[in-house]
């Protein structure tokens, strides 16, 4: 339903997997938006989403300045951090663009959306769902990533009001995201890939239920809380990856956590090896967000992720 808001957003990764459909349902609340683009196909995109390209990245120090002062609000997804080489390389990039918008906000108190993810937060040692209050966890490859958001979160001083989201491990939908690339991985390797018997629960989410969660927390999210986006979390990796084997038609894999190390690399078996239950409580209580699209494994099985099997299938 569309809004006459007329606000003007200032969206970095807006061309991404998340930020597309926060543009897409942005645009038709009636928010214009401006997105930071790095390419001319991601100006393209943007461009067919209705929103203004704006070119730089997290370097452009002076852009996501001047952006940020311009807009209504900041929706900041994009990150410097990745899954290849070690997250603290990315620390330093993601310090600076955070105060360089920051710069933009101060004293304003504009709205600033920041972004972490639910592996944030240490699981729980009886197996039970956790909320943002959980600790951090003792040992993690992505620590860097709670060092950015607790930085973020403490802008708050500055007269800015600050929002945290923290999106599920496995956001999924529209045949994309982090699904796609492990199973473009799996067809590569001939198998798709568990670890210890992959008994850990995961976190998940539609992309299009995570786009909305974001658009409540910009009007009614309260400065400095945090809010899990999380629909679901009683379903193990094993349940993904065997669907996942079945609508590649590949065996599953299933190896030892020292294995998996040697052969994926310490995020990526840190990633598909840890427990994760975040509960999205607090955003339903607080913000009203309800999601409202088909599971993950309905999606998988029955849904978007058909397409992307076959194209793997009948590639050469």
């Amino acid at each position: 339903m569309t809004t006459q808001t007329h606000q003007q957003l200032f969206i970095t990764g807006a061309s991404g997997y998340v930020g597309s459909v926060i543009t897409e349902f942005a645009i038709a609340q009636g928010y214009k938006v401006h997105g930071l683009s790095r390419t001319q196909e991601s100006d393209e995109k943007l461009k067919r989403l209705g929103a203004t390209p704006i070119r730089g990245d997290l370097t452009s120090l002076d852009v996501l300045r001047g952006e940020s002062a311009e807009a209504d609000a900041v929706i900041h997804l994009a990150t410097a951090f990745r899954f290849t080489g070690k997250f603290e390389d990315g620390l330093p990039t993601e310090m600076a663009a955070l105060d360089a918008i920051a710069e933009g906000l101060v004293d304003s108190q504009k709205v600033l959306l920041i972004t972490s993810g639910t592996l944030a937060a240490a699981a729980d040692p009886t197996g039970a769902e956790i909320t943002e209050e959980a600790p951090d966890p003792e040992e993690s490859p992505a620590k860097a990533r709670n060092k950015v958001e607790a930085h973020g979160l403490s802008l708050t001083s500055k007269g800015i009001h600050v929002v945290g989201i923290r999106l599920a491990a496995y956001v999924y939908g529209r045949g994309g995201s982090a699904t796609k690339a492990f199973m473009a991985l799996s067809k590569q390797t001939g198998g798709v890939t568990i670890i210890d018997g992959g008994k850990n629960r995961i976190t998940t989410i539609h992309v299009d239920d995570a786009a909305r969660l974001y658009l409540l927390a910009l009007r009614k999210g309260k400065a400095g809380e945090l809010f899990n986006a999380s629909a679901a979390t009683d379903m193990t990796s094993r349940q993904l990856r065997e669907a996942l084997a079945k609508i590649l038609q590949l065996p599953v894999r299933d190896i030892t956590y020292g294995e998996a190390q040697t052969q994926m690399g310490e995020f990526l078996t840190w990633f598909l090896s840890s427990e994760n239950r975040a509960s999205g409580a607090k955003a339903r209580k607080e913000l009203g967000w309800e999601p409202k699209e088909t599971d993950i494994l309905d999606d998988v099985s029955n849904g978007s992720y058909l397409a992307v099997a076959k194209a793997l299938r009948d590639a050469t």
